[in-house]
């Protein structure tokens, strides 16, 4: 009896569960359709239910409405609604998106004082010039007489990154004063030549009197031909030159064709430039050649001297000298690398290696024995070079029941968690920076925890890599993520599903509806140029954008995609995956001229972000074998040599 009651207690409880489970559902199905509506601009004129008014993200949605109004509605009674509006609700991430569209309506229609008051110091340049109108119309009680703003608002005037159209009438009142002489003026060229702003230089310059204005031209020609203009420079010997300006022109012609640059450093030596100069010049032709993968970099790297060395010659002449084949080259400059460079993973490795092809096997198995104890590309390439089985750290972290209740009553965490559940990524965000920003450490791995527990993984990572917490393995790699939808994509392609699930990892942290500053969209992170084209191809229909966040489509367009590139460079991994993050047409500038061990190649890739994409990614797909077959996928086929397809 006492069983049977038990069993029925139970039920009640997983159907009480279930219940609400459902009406949380409801609630933010309700939610989303509102919020298109209002986004539409289709406002409900009858009153919303209660369990909408009562729901956590409500706030969302009046905004929504209000901002949707802004265009058309009456400004006297809106301009009273979204006042008060903003007085109830003064820290939501919505807030400050109303309030921003509002006070550029209100400065649109010159309501000066309205805008003070509301104003709170945003930083859009465009608010902060209207800001400045205000003032100059004499909007401000407590400094009326806009003469009183003059030397703050010349401060700004020099340093402003840009200059909208709001800018023209306080920098115009600026001119009427007299406030911006000419040398106010060719300072502010000479800032805007070296941000690279050429078209508010070349307004400054315009104003300028002649003897001012023709350095400056000068620097902007440089600038805008350096190849041309430098050339012009090297066969006149007598001709006068500002640094700053042959430096950056310079560097720029080294970045864009370095050959033209090298062609031209001699003209600039024989006591034209004085050592630190030509020093600088030559630096920049021996990073642009090493970024070419060219052996002749060696030859200027070594020419430097100690004082002229930075970071980025540290490692480029490193990786030039492994490109090369100048292993005790290689070996030397790692041996001068400052004491915090050495001590990074990335070195640790690199001057085991070297031992190790230079015939010093002990010295290079003492380097790589604790290397391959830690986690990380480096750690596991440290075990494949030992020819050990590699099993990474893992650390399991245990929930604080009590921290994550409280933690569960902070409101801001709550609508962070309401606005992933209905898609509201970029607010979601917000909302979750807000709530965990003042966290300690064992609160924030809590935090990570429940994210976790919600399918929020991107959080999850960004959350734990704030903490020492990178052994955390269960969080930072979810084994179930899309596992459905990628083993399906790995049976239809013949891909590898730690493959698949490493592009994953590394592109969207498992965020479905990801989408980057490029426009790369969806699990996979497609650009919807590319998935067309694999759609049309596979005989699918041709997607939209919102297509691309549905995670079965989009792992099938992905992953068919990472199924072409294999096939392009013949099934090796390296390539496929850099061809993935930078494009084909960059990898093919990039293959070696024979085969190379794929370690040198990857750390020769000139592109930061492609280089530490291949590197993470075989890391990610280390983890993930280790998690689903207990042991790490051969490396000696994940890492063959690079060659031409």
């Amino acid at each position: 009896m006492k069983i049977l009651q038990s069993l029925v207690l139970l039920a009640g409880s997983l159907l009480a569960v279930s219940a609400q489970a459902g009406d949380a559902t409801a609630l933010r199905d309700q939610f989303r359709a509102a919020l298109a509506e209002a986004r539409a601009g289709r406002v409900a004129d009858g009153e919303d239910r209660r369990a909408l008014r009562d729901y956590a993200l409500y706030p969302y949605l009046q905004a929504a409405r209000l901002q949707a109004q802004l265009p058309r509605a009456q400004p006297g009674a809106l301009d009273a609604a979204i006042a008060d509006f903003l007085d109830r609700n003064p820290d939501l991430p919505v807030t400050r998106e109303l309030r921003r569209q509002w006070l550029l309506d209100l400065a649109q229609r010159a309501q000066w004082p309205a805008l003070l008051a509301q104003d709170r110091g945003d930083a859009d340049p465009r608010l902060v010039c209207y800001r400045w109108q205000a003032r100059l119309a004499g909007a401000d009680p407590a400094r009326p007489q806009p003469g009183a703003w003059q030397d703050e608002l010349l401060a700004f005037w020099r340093e402003a990154p840009q200059m909208p159209q709001a800018c023209v009438a306080p920098f115009q009142w600026l001119q009427d004063r007299g406030a911006i002489t000419a040398e106010a003026a060719e300072q502010r060229a000479r800032k805007a030549l070296a941000d690279g702003n050429g078209s508010l230089a070349a307004s400054l310059i315009a104003s300028l009197p002649a003897e001012r204005a023709a350095p400056l031209r000068q620097w902007q020609r440089l600038l805008d031909d350096p190849q041309d203009a430098l050339a012009a420079l090297a066969a006149d010997p007598q001709a006068a030159v500002e640094w700053p300006a042959l430096s950056a022109a310079f560097q720029k012609l080294a970045r864009r064709d370095t050959a033209a640059a090298e062609a031209l450093l001699p003209r600039f030596g024989a006591g034209r430039l004085p050592p630190p100069q030509y020093d600088e010049l030559t630096r920049a032709v021996a990073l642009g050649l090493a970024w070419s993968r060219a052996p002749e970099a060696l030859a200027y790297f070594r020419q430097l001297p100690a004082e002229a060395v930075d970071e980025r010659v540290h490692e480029w002449r490193i990786r030039n000298a492994l490109w090369s084949g100048e292993w005790a080259q290689a070996g030397q400059w790692l041996q001068a690398l400052p004491a915090a460079m050495a001590a990074e993973p990335r070195w640790t490795y690199w001057r085991a290696r070297v031992a190790e092809r230079l015939g010093r096997g002990d010295e290079a198995r003492a380097l790589y024995a604790p290397l391959a104890q830690d986690n990380g590309y480096y750690s596991v390439l440290a075990a494949w070079r030992l020819g050990a089985r590699y099993t990474p750290r893992r650390r399991a972290l245990v929930a604080a029941a009590d921290v994550q209740q409280r933690l569960l009553q902070d409101p801001a965490l709550l609508r962070a968690r309401e606005l992933y559940y209905v898609d509201e990524i970029d607010w979601a965000n917000l909302e979750w920076r807000a709530a965990t920003q003042k966290l300690d450490g064992a609160a924030r791995v809590q935090a990570a925890l429940l994210a976790s527990h919600w399918g929020w993984h991107w959080q999850t990572v960004l959350l734990l890599s704030q903490t020492d917490a990178s052994d955390a393995l269960d969080q930072l790699y979810p084994k179930r993520a899309y596992d459905k939808q990628i083993r399906h994509a790995a049976r239809q392609t013949d891909l590898p599903p730690a493959w698949i699930y490493g592009v994953m990892r590394q592109e969207s942290l498992f965020l479905a509806r990801a989408a980057s500053s490029s426009d790369a969209l969806g699990l996979l992170q497609l650009k919807l140029s590319t998935a067309r084209d694999v759609a049309r191809k596979l005989g699918l229909h041709k997607p939209d954008r919102e297509d691309l966040f549905d995670p079965e489509l989009n792992v099938t367009l992905g992953s068919a995609y990472l199924r072409q590139m294999t096939d392009r460079y013949d099934g090796q991994f390296v390539l496929t995956v850099a061809s993935y993050n930078a494009g084909p047409n960059a990898v093919a500038r990039w293959l070696p001229p024979a085969p190379m061990d794929a370690d040198v190649w990857i750390e020769n890739v000139p592109y930061n972000e492609t280089r530490g994409y291949v590197q993470r990614i075989a890391w990610h797909i280390a983890v993930h074998d280790w998690q689903t077959t207990g042991r790490i996928r051969d490396f000696d086929e994940l890492l063959q040599p690079v060659r031409r397809p």
